[in-house]
């Protein structure tokens, strides 16, 4: 899908939203405005009728575990509702608005429901009076457009493999794994593994390709970070990442304890696979802060040759709303092709793939590794989806 920004309204103390603003909202502050009461509006004019669009927020909900664990907001667009959400933590959201919704009107009203604003003083030791819902960094709304991706691409919304397609892989020996991979692809399991780049949100993939006797080198590959601060990386180039100030080894876990990388400047989080006593705190700031360097040069080549396909996955599911800002900022770099991989269900069985848009492919697997054992994932499960994502991203591409 390619998409042309085509209003940029920032709610920042400084910037523009006054003049969009109706009802429903705090004064600006320094970095966001607040969202009060049940719901608030936004108006838009000059804005084209016909076409479809996404509209995108940058959203910080008010929350307070264990009573107010999250926030819910539905957004509605000239009294039709576009898509709601349930954010426990700080969130961008993209919402497909067709176009017709717009027609007939001279203006655009965004309605933002948010049913569960409370008193902060029901929580924090405040005066504070207002009923808060969530803080509003930016909204920015994309004109989709069909681009020379979007007409290249082969394969129809809505097609699918199934996983009932595929053999049942319980307690087959490995030797079974490849010959399947191979009859499907015409690639073994290294080569398979090779064809996709991991964005997170943790290793499960890495260790996948690990699995496959496949050792790319990978920015993300073991790292972890929340998806917002990965889609700032993303727009940013990742530029500034590997500053000897924002990398910071720690050693963490049972003995032998593993330096653990936390970079400050995007938030990853990444083994090292180095131990206690194998190197110096110093010495491993030093290496990760090159190797970071190099990783992003090599990261930011991959995006724009478009070869891989970039696989996002998050042990709890990720809705459309949360990965449409992802798969149009790889967009923005060139024609890349996103896996959203979640778990599976009765209509949806383990192992399928099917194209939501295109270069926008959604893959099912039975489940994943849990968060205290990442090398408890599924390996044959996983070996279904990234078998068929290849079949239909070369369809897609009109490859042979």
């Amino acid at each position: 899908m390619g998409a042309e920004l085509a209003l940029v309204i920032d709610f920042r103390a400084e910037g523009n939203s006054l003049g969009y603003l109706d009802g429903g909202w705090a004064q600006p502050e320094a970095g966001f405005t607040w969202a009060i009461g049940t719901e608030s509006h936004v108006v838009l004019r000059d804005i084209a009728p016909d076409d479809d669009y996404v509209l995108q927020l940058d959203v910080i909900p008010f929350v307070h575990a264990p009573e107010l664990p999250a926030q819910r907001i539905i957004v509605s667009v000239n009294g039709s509702v576009v898509g709601s959400s349930a954010l426990s933590r700080p969130t961008l959201l993209g919402y497909r608005v067709p176009g017709h919704l717009l027609r007939g009107t001279g203006a655009i009203r965004i309605v933002l429901q948010h049913p569960d604003a409370v008193l902060p003083s029901e929580f924090l030791a405040t005066t504070d009076q207002r009923q808060l819902a969530f803080s509003l960094v930016e909204m920015r709304l994309y004109r989709v457009v069909q681009d020379d991706a979007d007409r290249a691409w082969r394969a129809p919304r809505g097609v699918m493999i199934s996983g009932g397609d595929s053999h049942d892989f319980k307690d087959r020996p490995p030797a079974d794994l490849a010959a399947w991979v191979a009859e499907r692809t015409g690639l073994d399991l290294p080569a398979l593994a090779l064809q996709f780049e991991s964005l997170g949100e943790n290793c499960e993939y890495g260790l996948v390709q690990r699995r496959c006797e496949s050792e790319p080198l990978g920015l993300l590959r073991f790292s972890s970070t929340f998806l917002r601060s990965l889609i700032r990386g993303l727009d940013d180039g990742f530029a500034g990442i590997g500053e000897d100030d924002d990398v910071d080894p720690r050693l963490q876990g049972d003995a032998p304890r593993e330096f653990m990388v936390h970079e400050k400047k995007y938030g990853l989080v990444y083994h090292t696979f180095v131990y206690e006593g194998e190197r110096s705190p110093w010495l491993m700031r030093e290496q990760e802060a090159a190797r970071l360097k190099f990783l992003r040069r090599k990261f930011l080549e991959e995006l724009e040759i478009a070869e891989k396909i970039f696989i996002y996955k998050r042990n709890t599911p990720v809705p459309e709303e949360e990965i449409l800002p992802l798969f149009l900022s790889l967009r923005r770099h060139g024609n890349n092709t996103l896996l959203w991989v979640v778990p599976a269900g009765r209509a949806r069985p383990a192992g399928t793939v099917e194209v939501v848009m295109p270069g926008l492919l959604k893959g099912y697997i039975d489940r994943f590794a849990t968060d205290e054992n990442a090398h408890d994932f599924s390996f044959d499960g996983w070996l279904k989806v990234c078998a068929n994502a290849v079949v239909l991203a070369r369809l897609g591409r009109g490859a042979t």
